[in-house]
């Protein structure tokens, strides 16, 4: 299946790709857009793999992960990557929202958490957590499940 990524213009604008160097620009990029990109937002990605297409040098970009992580944009652990709020920017419809729960299904739960996805977050997927009736009856899983572990974040 093909996939797009579609990045608003307005990514050049956000204060902090604005405070960002040329190499953590692109590597934030990439983040986003590279062929491996999940509807989630975890996904694995090998190291060797983001030094050979960005052509940015292993240690910069493990400086770089560590800064997007302290900065709480981006988890990287063992090799998955954790892209924060990338949900969030998702254009939903059904398949799209069956995309987002299978993948968050498969990450890894440690990534999951550290990235504090709670149900509010999510509130936006209009997805009834007693009956996944709005889901292709294949796939029988909720956000309960999903996110079992997970604490309510309050505000």
């Amino acid at each position: 299946m093909a996939k797009q990524r579609i990045v608003n213009t307005h990514f050049w604008d956000d204060s902090y790709i604005i405070s960002l160097a040329p190499s953590e620009k692109l590597l934030f990029l990439y983040l986003l857009t590279n062929p491996l990109t999940n509807i989630c937002g975890i996904y694995e990605l090998p190291l060797r793999r983001i030094v050979f297409d960005t052509g940015i040098e292993k240690k910069e970009i493990e400086i770089i992960l560590k800064k997007f992580e302290e900065d709480k944009k981006v988890v990287y652990e063992d090799g998955w990557i954790g892209i924060k709020n990338f949900i969030k920017h998702q254009n939903l419809n059904i398949k799209v929202r069956q995309g987002i729960i299978l993948g968050l299904e498969k990450a890894p739960r440690g990534i999951v958490d550290r990235l504090c996805i709670d149900y509010d977050s999510l509130s936006h997927l209009n997805l009834n957590l007693n009956s996944n009736s709005n889901l292709n009856p294949n796939i029988k899983v909720s956000l309960e499940k999903v996110f079992g572990n997970v604490k309510r974040i309050s505000t």
